[in-house]
């Protein structure tokens, strides 16, 4: 046998016995060109996520909305009493969040991307100037954090789903008393406002 012919050999038994095995040969370049297209577009996701919550919501940006919001998107907030669909609605809610809180400020603290998701941990703050939820407004500035995630589709967010301390937000405006443990005196009071460590 000649050289080429014993190396065609070896190739196609080792193919066979990975087949076999259960694994599947591979071709490393266009593996690579898989993977890093896949991390491109799981970078972009991270991008797209961090424009929807530092400029759209936090900065009031409407004009991002028609950018990245896919036209059949749906919100997943079951502790928002409005619910979205589209970029239109989206823009809806924003509005009238940033007219509650005028100075509302997002910024993410961390980001995690796997696929077509993006799972962010962030800070709203903002000045209750006007009145949160309907409820007279306190002058008192809140800190609330959140986590959010997001399924993109063709580089557009198609859902979102949020969880907030919304109770610490209310016991930080005052509508929520603050809570003791049974047996605890006062200097042990649960209280509201998050630690700045987190």
């Amino acid at each position: 046998m000649e050289y080429a012919q014993v190396l065609r050999t070896i190739a196609i038994a080792a193919a066979g016995t990975a087949v076999c095995m259960g694994q599947t040969p591979v071709n490393k370049k266009a593996h690579h060109q898989t993977t890093q297209g896949d991390n491109m577009l799981t970078e972009q996701n991270k991008i797209t996520a961090r424009r929807w919550s530092e400029d759209l919501w936090g900065r009031g940006n409407l004009a991002i909305a028609d950018e990245i919001i896919a036209p059949d998107y749906v919100r997943h907030d079951p502790g928002d009493p409005f619910p979205a669909h589209g970029p239109e609605e989206v823009k809806r809610i924003v509005t009238m969040l940033r007219t509650t809180l005028p100075d509302l400020n997002i910024e993410i603290e961390a980001m995690v991307a796997e696929g077509d998701m993006v799972v962010t941990r962030y800070t709203a703050t903002a000045t209750d100037t006007v009145g949160y939820m309907g409820m007279a407004p306190t002058g008192k500035k809140i800190r609330t954090t959140a986590m959010q995630f997001f399924r993109f589709e063709n580089g557009k967010v198609a859902e979102s789903w949020a969880v907030r301390d919304d109770l610490g937000t209310f016991r930080q405006l005052g509508h929520l008393p603050e809570f003791k443990r049974k047996g605890e005196s006062s200097e042990h009071t649960v209280r509201s406002t998050p630690d700045k460590r987190y």
